[in-house]
C-alpha cells in the first residue's frame, strides 16, 4: 500500500495502535494524524518494510564488523522484547530471550515463552520473585517505605526500579559469561516518556528505538511473524507500577505520539486536548535528565569529550552508527 491510500493506512494505525478500542481520537488529534500521514512521519506499510530490511542490514553488520555472535534480552511478553528479538535473530545473532518474573501475571510470562518458540530463539527462565522480596527487605533500613508503604504511588515507582535493576543484574551477568551483549527493547515513544529505568532496562544496543509504539513497532512485529497475542497485548512495563503503560502516561500511545508532533511542530492544541497536552509536558519535564544522562557541565574542560568522541569515531565506531 502507498501513502496515496492515507484512509486504510489511518484505518490500520487506529487499529493496531489499539486507538480503536480505546476511544476515538478527538477531531483535533484526528486531523494531526492526517497530517502527520502526509507528511510520512507515519509511514506507510512499503516504507516501514524498507525501515525494518535497513535495521535488520545494520544489525548484521555490527555483528560483522565486531564478531558478536550471542545477544541477551528480557522478554517480558511485550511487543517491544518480542520485535527486537526477532530483529536480531534475523540479522543472524545467536538470541537468548530470558523471563524473569517478579511476582508477575503469569499470562505475560508465557507470552514471553511463547514469543521465544514462535521466531526460534533460546529460552531461558529465572525466577527473580524472592530475590526481589530479599532485596526489599535489605534496603529498609534506608528506606522502610518499601514494605509499608506499598500503594502509594512513589514507593510503586521506586519498587519498579528495584524490578528492573535486578533484571539487568540477571542479563549483563549471562552476557558477559557468553562475551556477548544485552539488548535494549526501548522504542521512540518510552525515550520520550522517560519510560525507563536509569541503570535498569536499557541494554548496549537499541534497533528499536527511533521506532513510534503506536504504529511501527505493532506493524514491524506482526512484520516480523511476532505471535499475534503479543501484538495485540495491552502494553505494560511489568514492574507493577500501575495499570497499564497507558494508566501511566495518561492518554493512549497514539494520542502521545501525536501530541508530541503537535507539539515539535508549534501547532496550536486546542483547550479540549489540554488533558493529552499536559500528560506530555509533565511526564517529558518530570524526566528529560533521563535523556542526557549523564548530565555534563559545560566547564571549560568540555573540549576533552570531543577528544574521546573524535578517537572513537576515527579507530572504533562502525560506520552507520551513532
Amino acid at each position: 500500500m502507498g501513502s496515496n491510500d492515507e484512509p486504510a493506512l489511518r484505518d490500520q494505525i487506529l487499529d493496531l495502535s489499539r486507538q480503536s478500542q480505546i476511544r476515538p481520537l478527538s477531531p483535533f488529534l484526528a486531523a494531526t494524524l492526517d497530517q502527520a500521514i502526509r507528511e510520512g512521519y507515519f509511514p506507510d506499510t512499503s516504507q516501514l518494510a524498507a525501515i525494518d530490511t535497513s535495521i535488520v542490514s545494520m544489525t548484521a553488520d555490527y555483528a560483522a564488523k565486531t564478531g558478536l555472535r550471542f545477544v541477551v534480552l528480557g522478554m517480558s511478553g511485550g511487543v517491544d522484547s518480542a520485535l527486537t528479538a526477532a530483529i536480531f535473530r534475523k540479522a543472524g545473532y545467536h538470541v537468548i530471550g530470558v523471563t524473569m518474573p517478579i511476582h508477575q501475571d503469569p499470562a505475560e510470562t508465557e507470552r514471553g515463552i511463547e514469543a521465544c518458540g514462535a521466531l526460534g530463539i533460546e529460552h531461558r527462565h529465572v525466577d527473580l520473585s524472592a530475590l526481589y522480596d530479599q532485596t526489599l527487605a535489605s534496603q529498609a533500613a534506608v528506606d522502610d517505605g518499601l514494605l509499608t508503604q506499598g500503594e502509594v504511588q512513589a514507593v510503586r515507582i521506586r519498587r519498579g526500579n528495584v524490578r528492573a535493576r535486578l533484571r539487568m543484574v540477571t542479563l549483563y551477568n549471562l552476557a558477559a559469561h557468553l562475551g556477548g551483549i544485552v539488548a535494549s527493547t526501548d522504542n521512540f515513544s518510552e525515550l520520550g516518556a522517560g519510560f525507563w529505568t536509569l541503570h535498569g532496562d536499557v541494554g548496549d544496543f537499541s534497533p528499536i528505538q527511533a521506532l513510534l509504539k503506536s504504529w511501527e513497532v505493532p506493524f514491524l512485529a506482526r512484520l516480523n511473524a511476532v505471535p499475534e497475542a503479543t501484538v495485540r497485548a495491552k502494553p505494560t512495563d511489568g514492574l507493577g507500577i500501575d495499570a497499564g503503560d497507558e494508566a501511566q502516561l495518561g492518554c493512549s500511545y497514539l494520542e502521545w505520539d501525536l501530541m508530541t508532533y503537535a507539539l515539535h511542530k508549534d501547532l496550536e492544541v486546542p483547550s479540549e486536548d489540554d488533558r493529552v497536552l499536559q500528560s506530555v509536558l509533565n511526564r517529558m519535564g518530570a524526566t528529560w535528565f533521563k535523556r542526557r544522562n549523564p548530565l555534563r557541565l559545560n566547564h571549560p574542560a568540555m573540549d576533552r569529550y570531543e577528544f574521546l568522541d573524535a578517537i572513537d569515531r576515527k579507530h572504533f565506531v562502525p560506520d552507520g552508527f551513532h
